[in-house]
């Protein structure tokens, strides 16, 4: 029997599993921008890597998280927020999460003088929102973000104290936990929270410190434990209260953002990163100053771009090669297009299921109905008594149906108070993508190795795979055509 158990085991854990990222973040359904105002790895090959030491800074935040980027995004009091998650970190076509994943999901805040300043790990987090199994659906938090394509909404709770803040969304696949290896998927975002609320939680944790190496929540073992009973790792969801006593009492609210403001003049926009114009001419001599000015933005552009992409670099660059062209041409009056905002319009999409943050003051179950989803241009609306999608509401029943992506998941075994309002559907609706997205990645996740677990006999299954390696040169075509300005401009002078 033991054979048996292990080789459905094995079928839920495949030997090579995709990771995934925390891409970009939505307010009430209105995208940021791939990278704005998050803290994030550096490193594209290693972006989607999971954090695995326990004790390390990085759990907070991820490796460079540390650090805080320029951008800090302005919510209002009560605002929906999405986060994306993705396996490649520029490319929301593929998979979010391999299947095998199976895990729980949470959403932490910190309270913080300065969003950008503030290293992120240490005291002061507190949890808005966690999910673990769900035995009456048979799924795991990971199961419904990844039916949810890929994103994970909750509502933040009204009231809070104003100011700025970290938001960090959480989850942790326990595939290979057993074998002491829990993975962690953690960012941080930088927020401004417009707001005259008074709310602050009445106790907070450390990250690192809010788990430990050994605890059942990192080490559970999914394929032969009672999965209704496994304990969600962390604190438990905040109370907020206005009390002076209250640990985040003494942190101070801000009711006016100074930092982290999009940059005057900003036409152009990747992630962190603003292109502004160029200056304007009337002479050769100035129409060829204004192109090396232009390449000179680009390359910054490139050099500061994240593991989500370039793609307005790359907007950005065929501005510098119209000016390029017109200084050829002996068009010397401009730039072209001066001032217009080649940013493309902020997406709004249908973040479908809204997360509930019960027990936090200012939370509510999401409103559920029988009606079809459908595409809207409105954001979210919320308030204290209520929390609607943009677009989608579910029907709350007591089991999926046999056909419902319910029924890819394992079985269940007792069951557990669900915090989605009962079973999710799997989405069939297509989320569409900023034009501008680069759609490729460069670089594959890694894989995760699954060990057997003590007292079984492993079976294992080899599968071919056929890797394609795609290598692009981003920086090699502005300085081919820089080289040919430089020599043009020149060539003019004498």
């Amino acid at each position: 029997m033991k054979t048996q158990s292990l080789l459905l085991a094995l079928a839920a854990a495949p030997a090579t599993l995709a990771h995934t990222v925390w891409t970009d973040f939505y307010v009430n359904g209105v995208a940021q921008g791939d990278g704005v105002a998050m803290r994030m790895r550096n490193d594209p090959e290693h972006a989607s890597d999971p954090l695995s030491d326990l004790s390390s800074n990085d759990l907070a935040c991820n490796v460079n998280g540390d650090k805080g980027v320029s951008r800090v995004q302005s919510v209002g009091d009560g605002s929906t927020l999405t986060f994306e998650f993705r396996s490649w970190p520029n490319d929301p076509t593929k998979e979010r999460i391999d299947r095998g994943h199976y895990g729980p999901c949470a959403v932490y805040l910190k309270k913080v003088d300065s969003a950008i300043d503030d290293p992120g790990h240490g005291d002061g987090w507190f949890k808005i929102w966690d999910d673990g199994y769900d035995a009456s659906t048979k799924q795991w938090c990971t199961d419904k973000m990844i039916d949810n394509n890929g994103l994970m909404s909750v509502v933040l709770p009204k009231g809070i104290k104003g100011g700025y803040y970290l938001a960090r969304p959480e989850i942790l696949a326990l595939h290979n936990a057993n074998q002491g290896d829990p993975q962690f998927y953690a960012g941080c975002a930088q927020i401004f929270v417009e707001g005259t609320g008074n709310l602050v939680p009445e106790s907070t944790v450390s990250i690192p410190g809010y788990v430990k190496a050994g605890e059942d929540s990192v080490s559970w073992n999914i394929y032969t434990a009672d999965n209704s009973k496994y304990p969600v790792p962390g604190p438990a969801v905040a109370k907020l209260s206005s009390s002076s006593n209250a640990a985040g009492a003494n942190v101070k609210a801000q009711s006016t953002q100074t930092q982290g403001l999009k940059p005057a003049g900003c036409i152009c926009q990747n992630a962190n990163w603003c292109g502004t114009e160029v200056s304007s001419y009337s002479d050769e001599k100035g129409c060829w100053a204004a192109g090396e000015e232009c390449w000179k933005q680009n390359d910054a552009c490139y050099k500061s771009s994240p593991p989500t992409g370039n793609a307005g670099c790359k907007l950005w660059e065929a501005k510098c090669k119209q000016i390029q062209d017109a200084c050829s041409s002996g068009n010397f009056n401009g730039p072209p297009n001066k001032g217009k905002d080649l940013t493309p319009k902020a997406e709004t999409i249908d973040v479908g299921l809204v997360m509930p943050t019960a027990g936090v003051t200012g939370g509510s179950e999401p409103k559920t109905s029988a009606a079809a989803a459908e595409k809207t241009d409105k954001p979210a609306a919320t308030s204290a008594a209520q929390v609607k999608t943009s677009a989608a509401v579910y029907t709350s029943t007591a089991a999926a149906p046999a056909s419902s992506a319910a029924s890819e998941a394992e079985p269940a075994q007792n069951t557990q108070s669900d915090n989605y309002g009962g079973y999710v559907p799997k989405l069939t609706k297509t989320i569409q993508q900023n034009a501008a997205t680069t759609p490729a990645s460069e670089i594959a996740p890694h894989p995760t190795k699954v060990a057997c677990p003590a007292g079984y006999e492993c079976v294992t299954v080899y599968t071919t795979v056929v890797k394609t390696e795609v290598v692009y040169v981003t920086m090699a075509a502005p300085e081919r055509k820089r080289e040919s300005l430089q020599a043009r401009r020149y060539k003019r002078v004498e």
